[in-house]
Order: C-alpha cells, then sequence, then structure tokens
C-alpha cells in the first residue's frame, strides 16, 4: 500500500471528495520549520565546524515552539523527566562529537539514536524529503485526515482548530497536545525508495485529530477513588478508538475492520509487538480489571498510578491501544456505531456496552475475554457515592 508522490493531489482530493467537509470550519496551521533548522544544524556538523558554534545552533532549534512542543509531550504530569532537554541535545551532538552522549543514559533517547544516525549518514535523502515536504499541499492532506477522524467521533465533538508541527524527533511517531499535533519527519511513512507516502500519512494526521476532538468529561464532584476509577477507564478511549477505527489495527480476538481509507501501516516492529500483545490479551484484560477494581475501592496511590499509566501506554505499541481497541471493536460489531459513541461520552458505560457485546455476538466474539459482573457494575457506579467516598492513598 504505496503511493508516489506525484498522486499526492489525486488522493487528497478523492479523500476530501468521499469524506465531505469537516462538522465545523477548522482553522488549520501547519509548521515544518524546524525540518530544514534541523538539516542545517546537521549540515554544520558534517562540514565540520566549531562544537561550540554547532551547540549554539543547536540550542537556538531546541528553543523553536516546535520542540516546545515536543518536550511538553515527552515530559507530561505522569512521566516527568522522561526525556530532559539536556539529554536529547546532547544526543543529538553525539552524531558528531560521540563523548556527549553515550547509551544507557536514557531509554527514550536510545531509541532516537538509530533514526538521527540514518539521517545524518544520509543528507541526500533528508533533503529531498525536505523538497517534497516544501510541494506538497500539507493543508489539503490534514483537513482529509480531519475529515475522516470526525466520522468517528460524536457529531456535538467538533474537531478543533489546530496546528500541525512536522519535526525531527525519532520516538514517538505521532502525538496530540491541546491545540497542537505533533508528527515525527524520521518516522513519516516512505516507500522503497525513501519517499514519503502521503496516503498513509494521511492516517497518522486522522488518528491524532481524532484525539484533539475527544471530550468525555469527568461527572462532577467525584471522590478521589472514583476519580481514580475514571481515569482507568479513560486510558483505554482515546487510543482504543483511534487505534481501531481510524488506524485499522490487526485483528486480536476482535476482527479488523474491513473499509478503513486512510489505514496506517501495521508492519516490521509495529506488528510484531501487536501480535506479541495480542498472545497475552487475557493477562491483559485480567490487569486492567484488577487495576480498575484497585482504583474503584480506593487502594490506588497517585505514584501507583502514574506507574500504571506508563505501563499501559509506554512501549511500540502500548498495551491499552489492544485492549481498548478490542473492546471497542466488540461493541462496533455488536450494537454499531451509536454503541460506540456512547462509551466514548460516558466512559463508565465501556465495560457495561462490552459484556452486553459479548453476550448480543457470543459466537463471532467468542475469544473475547469476559468481565466480572461486580467490576462492570462498579464502574456504572461511579460518582454514585459523591465527594465523600474513600479518598485516594497518598
Amino acid at each position: 500500500m504505496t503511493f508516489r508522490s506525484s498522486r499526492l493531489f489525486l488522493a487528497a482530493a478523492a479523500a476530501l471528495a468521499f469524506l465531505g467537509a469537516p462538522a465545523a470550519a477548522q482553522k488549520i496551521d501547519v509548521d515544518a520549520s524546524a525540518c530544514p533548522a534541523m538539516f542545517t544544524v546537521l549540515s554544520a556538523m558534517r562540514a565540520g565546524r566549531p562544537r561550540a558554534e554547532i551547540t549554539r545552533m543547536l540550542e537556538a532549534v531546541l528553543d523553536s515552539s516546535p520542540y516546545r512542543a515536543m518536550f511538553r509531550h515527552y515530559n507530561r504530569s505522569w512521566r516527568p523527566n522522561h526525556l530532559p532537554r539536556e539529554t536529547f541535545e546532547n544526543m543529538v551532538l553525539s552524531l558528531r562529537f560521540p563523548d556527549a552522549y553515550r547509551r544507557g543514559t536514557n531509554a527514550r533517547a536510545d531509541a532516537m539514536l538509530d533514526r538521527w544516525r540514518r539521517f545524518y549518514a544520509d543528507p541526500d535523502l533528508f533533503e529531498r524529503n525536505l523538497r517534497q515536504i516544501e510541494a506538497t499541499d500539507l493543508p489539503g492532506l490534514v483537513k482529509a485526515g480531519v475529515a475522516y477522524a470526525q466520522t468517528w467521533l460524536p457529531p456535538e465533538w467538533p474537531i478543533p482548530d489546530f496546528r500541525v508541527i512536522i519535526h525531527p524527533n525519532g520516538g514517538s511517531p505521532g502525538f496530540a497536545l491541546p491545540g497542537e499535533q505533533g508528527l515525527d519527519f524520521f518516522q513519516l511513512p516512505r516507500d522503497g525508495r525513501g519517499d514519503i507516502v502521503w496516503g498513509e500519512l494521511v492516517g497518522t494526521i486522522a488518528h491524532e485529530s481524532h484525539h484533539l476532538g475527544l471530550r468525555p468529561a469527568a461527572p462532577p464532584g467525584l471522590s478521589d477513588a472514583d476519580a481514580a476509577a475514571f481515569g482507568v477507564l479513560s486510558t483505554f478511549v482515546g487510543e482504543g478508538t483511534a487505534t481501531k477505527f481510524i488506524s485499522k489495527a490487526p485483528g486480536g480476538s476482535v476482527p479488523a475492520l474491513a473499509e478503513i481509507p486512510f489505514p496506517t501501516a501495521f508492519r516490521g516492529d509495529l506488528l510484531e509487538a501487536w501480535i506479541e500483545l495480542s498472545a497475552v490479551e487475557g493477562e491483559l484484560f485480567g490487569r486492567m480489571i484488577a487495576d480498575f477494581d484497585r482504583a474503584a475501592a480506593g487502594r490506588m496511590s497517585a505514584p501507583e498510578a502514574d506507574s500504571e499509566a506508563r505501563f499501559w501506554l509506554g512501549g511500540l505499541v502500548g498495551p491499552a491501544y489492544l485492549v481498548g481497541s478490542e473492546m471497542f471493536g466488540a461493541i462496533q460489531l455488536a450494537l454499531g456505531k451509536p454503541g460506540v459513541f456512547s462509551a466514548m461520552r460516558d466512559p463508565r458505560r465501556l465495560f457495561e456496552l462490552y459484556a452486553r457485546a459479548l453476550d448480543r455476538e457470543p459466537v463471532r466474539l467468542s475469544g473475547c475475554p469476559r468481565l466480572p459482573a461486580a467490576t462492570v457494575a462498579r464502574a456504572l457506579a461511579i460518582g454514585a457515592r459523591g465527594p465523600g467516598g474513600p479518598r485516594r492513598p497518598s
């Protein structure tokens, strides 16, 4: 499934014609300025410019708005100091100055380094991709992705205005922050020649745009325990829906959707990671149930909640992507899009609707793990106790 760059405008036009316009007019800005800026830094490295000069150039690029957004993504509240700026800077400098960074210093930077080395060693590919981006109707691509993502959001949840930033990163292929969507230049989908595959890129944009449109609100006045339990449920909503309906995740116990216009390419390491998670799907459901029950009983501390969030959302494919995809896929298969939207609007109903789907389609969903009735009831009861319920341990 590859498209040559010359097919860009045909693909974007066909997508827009098929999908129609988004539910509301969006103001979408696209900022790819960090790509040529970083290319200039790497070119100075290869040209043998002094270390102090290169460091000043790199620091100026890292001060830019795209990289400030990238550091906000990596250093979220539940994983502070996941990727310190100084560590990232030293990792980049090590392309020319090996003493600047040593493998083992930071797991995220370690994983990024190979991608940086590839493009540092191949400036022709880097520059050719820059020319492709400059010649591309990026706003048109973004609109196509937004239009498709909107079809998998409740109609009262229009995707808001946002900015797309494309920047050399090497870690997350894409991420979403309030009002911003980041795409890693190094991991834009490419064909065998290294040319950017625009059709697959729309799938990534659609996935992240879907996140920006999500608006599941916690009920007011929750106790600490109920708020923690609601947080556990919410972990599986965003990635579960986007992975299943936008990116066309491979089937597990629930078949993959037959028709998705812009599927993300699950192949190579991504596919292997998905297969590995599928093999332990029952264990993952068991861990989700245990986490939820512990949170609902007021026995999950804030540090434990952060640790579990790192487990569920970390790795090449976070376990929450698979478990959420399976639950929402079962709901869609048995109850249709109205059932999916009901669970999205109120995550307290996620377990109930999943259990109902398994009862309605016992043959087609026979491989799906079951949930204890008590766990389903606890989810529906979130908020019933009010703010005076159990306190979360510190």
